[in-house]
């Protein structure tokens, strides 16, 4: 439980500390996405390459410290990985560092960086492991407050279940400034 609350708890002071200093509109923001899971890897001897895959969700809020530069943080479900095997499933949370560009007045490239917490369910137990994560997409902005986002993250996981897993995900999703 202390591994969901810490990245949760650093995204709240993050935005506490943002309306403390007298953060403009539009500078917190929330959002959300569904997304397609691609396990590259077997994890607990399931899923990986050539099983089904469900869709995901992720859901996350983050601040904008400058017009280029915010942390984010959020919730992700990476649905499930099934075959002949079983069926592994996993979700967490994630911290990130996000970096972004304007390449046209209402169009900008973001990547980010961060750490994730993910747990893994299978059959045969469950497991939870830290992931380096790294992201990259576009974001359309509709109007000052209104976002679509499309991208890609990709998370390596260090220990799940003894394995250096990894599992990329393609997201979809709006965001809302407030």
């Amino acid at each position: 439980m202390r591994k969901i609350l810490s990245p949760i708890a650093a995204v709240g002071l993050v935005a506490l500390l943002g309306l403390a200093t007298g953060a403009q509109a539009a500078d917190t923001y929330v959002g959300g996405a569904i997304s397609a899971p691609d396990y590259s890897n077997r994890i607990n001897g399931m899923g990986g390459d050539g099983g089904g895959h469900d869709a995901g969700v992720k859901l996350y809020g983050g601040y904008k410290f400058t017009p280029n530069f915010a942390v984010e943080g959020g919730y992700v479900n990476l649905a499930r990985s099934k075959d002949i095997d079983g069926t592994v499933k996993g979700q967490g949370v994630y911290v990130d560092g996000v970096g972004s560009v304007a390449v046209a007045p209402q169009l900008s490239v973001y990547g980010s960086a961060g750490v994730a917490d993910v747990r893994f369910r299978t059959p045969e137990g469950n497991d939870s492991s830290p992931a380096l994560k790294l992201g990259a997409g576009v974001q359309y902005d509709v109007n000052q407050t209104v976002a679509l986002r499309v991208g890609y993250d990709r998370y390596h996981f260090t220990d799940a279940f003894d394995g250096k897993a990894n599992v990329g995900q393609a997201t979809a999703g709006v965001q809302v400034a407030f």
